[in-house]
């Protein structure tokens, strides 16, 4: 992949997901792989976005995790290959609801112990776990949106035949 603007979105991808906290890799990884619409290789990750195995490596399993990725194996293959899922956003999204409701369960348990005599705290306290779990309901009101989205407009997986 040589192309300028591709090249200038996996860089732009990188700072994005380091702006916001999050490894410049990670975001290097998923914009190369949401490019490519195939799976790739660790090696083909690190031949091109020249970085290491292990870099690669750690960036692909953090970005399964988040569901963003897949690990497969094409067939015939000795290795694994990483694959962007058809709708990384909504995985994200869908990764950040579970987080900010197991958030706001750990909040609410936590407030629930407060000691007599600290009723105000205690409700500033679970005003901030509802806020976790009010913001968890509009992210699934928000996911579900894009889920009939994506259902009513089915993108074709399509490639380029570049690397």
């Amino acid at each position: 992949m040589n192309d300028a603007a591709i090249d200038e979105f996996i860089q732009a991808m990188g700072q994005l997901w380091h702006s916001e906290g999050r490894p410049r890799i990670a975001g290097q990884v998923l914009a190369y792989l949401i490019v490519a619409g195939e799976p790739r290789s660790l090696q083909q990750m690190c031949d091109a976005l020249q970085i290491s195995k292990g870099s690669a490596s750690t960036n692909a399993r953090l970005l399964e995790d988040t569901g963003a990725l897949r690990r497969v194996r094409p067939l015939g293959a000795r290795q694994d290959a990483w694959l962007a899922v058809p709708n990384p956003s909504l995985a994200l999204l869908q990764t950040v609801t579970r987080r900010f409701r197991t958030s706001a369960e750990a909040i609410t348990r936590l407030a629930g112990a407060f000691p007599e005599g600290m009723e105000a705290a205690q409700g500033r306290v679970e005003d901030f776990a509802d806020f976790y779990r009010r913001s968890a309901d509009f992210m699934d009101e928000w996911a579900a949106r894009i889920g009939q989205d994506c259902q009513a407009e089915p993108q074709e997986s399509k490639t380029d035949g570049e690397d």
